[in-house]
Order: structure tokens, then C-alpha cells, then sequence
């Protein structure tokens, strides 16, 4: 059981870690091909929101995927490893049909740590690139603000 998934963990590294490129423009033709990469990044946190954005840094767009504002506490693996961390993404994402892409994540629970990541295909179907970021909430600890106070215990009659 474990030589197999040993196995089949090497397989798809091969898999991912294979050529990335625009095959495009060939190397018979004198030009490499065109490497794929991809950022995101997160912004504007505050009052229990934030928004993200993902966005090429190099290559062409063939398609991608995404997923914004997962709690961190929720997640049963290592997301810092790229391979469970594609996987995961290619699970449970979103398709993106162009970059930039951006979204605004609301609801967000105060002081809680959060993920979010993309990954980008070429043009064989292949992810080829991930890129994640991880952020702490800020806002209104449990969304109580203090239009929702319940008043002064002085001031409720007995």
C-alpha cells in the first residue's frame, strides 16, 4: 500500500514538474517555450472582509482555478506542499475563466487564519503552477459591533 502510493506520489510529481510551456512556440523554431506563473494576493482586510486577486505573472491563460477564504483550522493537510496543495485546489476550486481574477471574500470570522490558492493549467490541461497566501481576519470579533450592544445592565429594568 504505501510502495504504490509512493509510486503513484512520484508519477505525478513527474506529472507537474514536466514541461510548462506554450509548446506554441517551438524549440525547432528557435524560441523556448513561454513559462508559466502565477501570484495572488490578498488585500483591503478589514471588517470581516478582504478581497483577493490572482493574476498571471508570466505566460498565456488557458485556464485556472481558485479557492478564497478557506479557514485554515478546517484543512486536514500540509498546504505549504505543492502537490496536496494542487490537488486540494483541484478538488474543491473554482474555474476562472480569465486573469486577473478577483473576488471579494465577506463573513470572515475575526482573528482566524485563512487560505487561499490558485493554479494555473497550459495548454494541455496540465497544472502547471500554484501560487497561495495565507491572512489573519480583522474586523468585529464574532461580527458583535457596538450598534448591537444590548445596553448598559443599568439601564434594564428588573
Amino acid at each position: 500500500m504505501k510502495k504504490s502510493l509512493l509510486i503513484s506520489m512520484v508519477l505525478l510529481l513527474g506529472f507537474l514538474c514536466g514541461s510548462c510551456s506554450d509548446s506554441s512556440s517551438s524549440e525547432s523554431e528557435g524560441g523556448g517555450g513561454e513559462t508559466l506563473s502565477v501570484k495572488i494576493e490578498v488585500s483591503n482586510i478589514a471588517d470581516n472582509k478582504a478581497t483577493v486577486t490572482a493574476a498571471l505573472e508570466t505566460g498565456k491563460f488557458h485556464g485556472a482555478k481558485i479557492v478564497a477564504g478557506i479557514r485554515i483550522s478546517t484543512l486536514d493537510f500540509d498546504y505549504t506542499r505543492e502537490i496536496p496543495l494542487i490537488q486540494y485546489v483541484e478538488q474543491n476550486g473554482s474555474t476562472i475563466d480569465a486573469m486577473p481574477y478577483t473576488t471579494e471574500l465577506t463573513d470572515l470570522i475575526y482573528n482566524q487564519d485563512y487560505l487561499c490558492a490558485v493554479i494555473v493549467y497550459d495548454q494541455t490541461g496540465r497544472a502547471c503552477a500554484s501560487s497561495y497566501v495565507t491572512f489573519t481576519a480583522e474586523g468585529d470579533p464574532d461580527g458583535i459591533s457596538d450598534e448591537n450592544s444590548a445596553g448598559n445592565l443599568e439601564d434594564n429594568p428588573q
